[in-house]
């Protein structure tokens, strides 16, 4: 009987210590599929679409959704994804998943619930992604960013991050002033199957390929990339 008992209990030890090698979840494949709706959302419009020059110059990208309270508001939580893109080749890493902390912002609008897309321009934003967790406009400058395919794409000196934002179904360039995003070590070990894995180790390390369910947004982010040149293009003739 005592060795029925131990069994039983080393079968349970060793199916809990395996599911963090599942394969990835629904939830998680859905993080990634509605960040890529919210990025063709902003893109598509032309009242609100991120310059094509700053999508070819970016070193990063975050895609968030946040959550608040109340109409003067901070932020409550929330979830999204950073991805990284290699300076020489050009190419983008696979998503690391990361969490939102409290924080307010600076354009206050009412709404349940924000959407933002965090492009990382610089040096600077890029070692922000190197930490476990940090803090936006604290840790590196942030400004809201241009709008519109042709719009001008100068920076001030130093920006760190640009911010494009969607309250309420209404767009809105806003400046995030004390938010944290850390890093969700737990969806990563979930969806990427590596106990341990780290969101430095998937967009700086080359640890782990980009997964099927990613590829629709690596392409769209590829296609909104080629429209700078294809601007650019249009331009010289």
């Amino acid at each position: 009987m005592k060795r029925k008992i131990l069994a039983m209990c080393l079968a349970a030890f060793l199916f809990s210590s395996m599911t963090v090698f599942a394969a990835p979840t629904k939830s998680l494949v859905k993080r990634i599929n509605e960040a890529k709706e919210f990025l063709d959302d902003i893109m598509e419009a032309p009242d609100t679409e991120i310059p094509a020059a700053l999508f070819e110059n970016c070193k990063g990208i975050v895609i968030m959704k946040q959550y608040k309270a109340g109409f003067i508001f901070g932020i409550k939580g929330g979830f999204g994804i950073a991805l990284a893109k290699d300076e020489k080749t050009g190419k983008w890493s696979p998503p690391a998943f990361v969490k939102a902390g409290e924080g307010s912002y600076g354009v206050q609008i009412g709404g349940q619930a924000v959407d933002s897309i965090l492009l990382i321009m610089n040096k600077e934003g890029m070692e922000m992604l190197m930490k476990t967790k940090f803090k936006i406009g604290v840790d590196g400058s942030v400004a809201a960013g241009p709008v519109g395919r042709d719009a001008s794409a100068k920076l001030g000196p130093g920006t760190a991050i640009l911010v494009y934002s969607r309250a309420r179904g209404l767009y809105a360039g806003a400046t995030i002033e004390g938010g944290l995003i850390i890093n969700d070590d737990k969806a990563n070990e979930q969806f990427y199957g590596i106990k341990g894995i780290t969101v430095q180790d998937i967009l700086f390390a080359n640890t782990v390929e980009v997964p099927d369910a990613a590829r629709p947004l690596i392409e769209a982010l590829k296609k909104y990339e080629t429209r700078y040149k294809e601007i650019k293009d249009s331009k010289m003739q």
